[in-house]
């Protein structure tokens, strides 16, 4: 599936659930606690997150994405858990 296509559906619980299982444990319970504290559930943080990101990225983490995205297996998969790696770890910060 096409990034684009996997944005567009990210708000379709199923898919987002989908997305958000194939995380490991530390980063799933990372967007767990950042959406109970924006009163979300973790599918729609997850997909505001990451349509944040393709609103706002810089050029330098548009072009890190693209060399994550290029050396994967599954591409779009690869770049949502990478943005939210991204979310989660700025949020830490």
């Amino acid at each position: 599936m096409m990034l684009g296509e996997l944005i567009a559906k990210l708000d379709q619980p199923g898919m987002a659930m989908a997305v958000l299982s194939s995380l490991d444990g530390d980063l799933a319970e990372e967007i767990g606690r950042r959406a109970a504290a924006a009163s979300m559930t973790p599918a729609d943080f997850a997909a505001g997150a990451v349509r944040e990101f393709i609103e706002r990225g810089d050029d330098d983490l548009w072009f890190q994405l693209l060399t994550v995205m290029r050396r994967a297996e599954d591409p779009s998969l690869a770049a949502i858990r990478t943005i939210l790696e991204w979310v989660a770890a700025s949020d830490r910060a």
